[in-house]
């Protein structure tokens, strides 16, 4: 079994753990993620690239497609499934959106570290755009728990 196959088995999966519950405390996640980011050079590209493929690759497939205003609600609809968080549409134009995100599970009521952090989230959104689309997408977090803010907000330019 390849790390692909492991995910869309854990995504399908109802319970993993024998006696343990399956979910955990926010906090060891953004302990991981902060950690990864604290240690290594490359981290905000590996973040936003893996974010990226997970997205195109396997979690594209839980949203419809059509038209940008349903695949928009359906990446709200997944980002609150996986409690990632509160999603709504800021502004969409022909060739941007911006996406704003409130109680991001990475970086809501963080202290400041001088920098956006949530490269994940800015991957699995370009990922799942960009596989409904069929278009080159980018994402640039532009407001961010990382900088001081209160929520998250995403530029998602379409190429």
């Amino acid at each position: 079994m390849n790390f692909e196959e492991e995910i869309k088995k854990l995504i399908k999966t109802e319970k993993i753990r024998k006696t343990l519950p399956d979910k955990v405390d926010i906090k060891l996640p953004r302990i991981m993620m902060h950690s990864l980011q604290w240690v290594s050079v490359g981290y905000a590209s590996a973040l936003y690239f893996a974010g990226k493929r997970l997205g195109k690759e396997i979690l594209s497939d839980e949203i419809e497609g059509g038209d940008i205003k349903k695949i928009l609600n359906g990446l709200g609809n997944l980002f609150e499934k996986y409690g990632m968080g509160k999603m709504e549409i800021k502004e969409i134009e022909e060739k941007s959106i911006v996406i704003r995100l409130k109680e991001c599970s990475t970086c809501y009521k963080m202290e400041s570290v001088g920098k956006p952090v949530c490269f994940f989230e800015s991957g699995l959104i370009a990922g799942i755009i960009e596989a409904k689309t069929n278009k080159k997408i980018v994402v640039n977090e532009t407001v961010c728990g990382g900088l001081g803010d209160e929520e998250d907000e995403f530029l998602v330019r379409i190429g």
